[in-house]
């Protein structure tokens, strides 16, 4: 090997692995390249990092990749970490969400559960502008969105399937305990309040004026709900996911 070649090796644990497609990776990794210019390179966005360790001793990012090193790398786990070496900390809160323009049926969903998801930006400079400036954690399957050195929160969503993607995303950010159905608008995000119905009649189409009398208007864009159908079918969604959410599937 020419002395100037540096080749390393990375054991990735647990969902890390489904980003890179193996337990171990071996690579060249340059002169003067940084652990964390190494684990991005493979795919794996810091965010999803939470610690390393290299020959048992804890590292940071910046750390410069020798010849001959191997990496121990981490995602997201309750072990007792020093402070100073957890390179992505954990959410503090109920968590709110930041989603791409590809993962609307996702959005939706998590709205229907009560979770905030802001969701319609296109653009992801304004995406990370905005998940920064309030603190949310962004939701993407645009892996090179996550590597910008300015986000702190952020997630790879595995699946291409709505349905799975909820499944996920609930279980890494542990969102059951925050579930509270019908309390968000599905279209903008913004919070429902229980309205009179006299105060929106004129909104109502006749039907629903003879057959309901309870109803919920967006504090934000000012568009009314009530029971129904759709209420219905969005009811039996929820019971059955979380059934099969208590059995593990």
């Amino acid at each position: 090997m020419n002395k100037a070649e540096v080749r390393i090796t990375i054991r990735f644990f647990g969902s890390l692995v489904d980003l890179v497609g193996d337990r171990y990776v071996k690579i060249d990794a340059g002169i003067n390249q940084t652990i964390k210019d190494c684990i991005e390179r493979l795919g794996v966005p810091h965010t999803e990092v939470y610690f390393i360790t290299l020959r048992k001793d804890f590292v940071r990012f910046d750390r410069i990749v020798e010849n001959g090193d191997t990496y121990f790398v981490y995602p997201e786990c309750n072990l007792d970490i020093p402070k100073e070496y957890v390179l992505t900390p954990k959410y503090a809160g109920v968590p709110k969400f930041i989603l791409d323009i590809h993962l609307g049926k996702l959005a939706r969903l998590l709205r229907m559960l009560g979770i905030s998801a802001e969701y319609g930006i296109v653009e992801d400079e304004m995406i990370v502008q905005k998940a920064v400036s309030e603190n949310l954690i962004i939701l993407t399957r645009d892996r090179g969105m996550l590597k910008k050195s300015e986000v702190v929160y952020g997630y790879v969503v595995r699946s291409d399937k709505p349905e799975e993607q909820l499944r996920e995303v609930t279980l890494r950010y542990g969102l059951q305990r925050w579930f509270r159905p019908f309390t968000r608008c599905m279209e903008c995000n913004g919070e429902l309040i229980s309205v009179s119905k006299s105060v929106i009649l004129d909104q109502l189409p006749e039907k629903v004026k003879e057959n309901y009398d309870k109803f919920a208007k967006c504090s934000k864009c000012g568009k009314v709900y009530w029971g129904g159908t759709h209420y219905e079918n969005m009811n039996t969604f929820i019971e059955k996911f979380l059934e099969n959410l208590s059995k593990g599937k």
